[in-house]
């Protein structure tokens, strides 16, 4: 459904990810399949590649884990990887990751907390399937619009 309603912006595969940013709505949604074990190591070239084509303020990005790859991720790794966000200029970050792992709560709010703390809005969530997930994106990309064209 994603990519019935976007026009592709770019695509590419580097460790542990294939990936493509879609316009939506005149927002960039980056759509990451994850491939291999993610670690620090790999997140951070996915970011600086993804942030390449996106739109500050916002990044929109659906992550696709169903295949239930290892995630080592830690509180200190969010907040290196918020920190490249913020830098790049992003200041309201969306994202759902789909994953049947059930440990992957923890991560989603050691991330909200994080966000919250550093004053990135925004909300991470993880969904059961691609369609709870590409639903909570075009919820907020409608939320975004309205925000941007007047309307919210």
């Amino acid at each position: 459904m994603l990519g019935s309603t976007g026009s592709l912006i770019s695509k590419g595969v580097i460790e542990g990810y294939e990936f493509r940013t879609l316009m939506i709505n005149g927002f960039h949604v980056h759509d990451i399949t994850v491939i291999g074990p993610i670690s620090l190591s790999t997140r951070i070239p996915l970011y600086l590649e993804t942030l390449r084509d996106a739109l500050p303020p916002y990044y929109f990005c659906i992550v696709d884990n169903i295949a239930g790859f290892e995630n080592t991720i830690s509180y200190d790794d969010i907040r290196q990887l918020d920190r490249i966000l913020i830098d790049h200029g992003i200041r309201k970050f969306f994202g759902a990751t789909i994953t049947k792992d059930m440990g992957y709560a923890k991560i989603v709010k050691l991330a909200q907390a994080n966000m919250d703390e550093i004053g990135l809005e925004g909300m991470v969530i993880e969904a059961p399937d691609r369609a709870a997930a590409e639903a909570f994106i075009f919820e907020k990309l409608q939320q975004a619009a309205a925000e941007r064209d007047g309307t919210a």
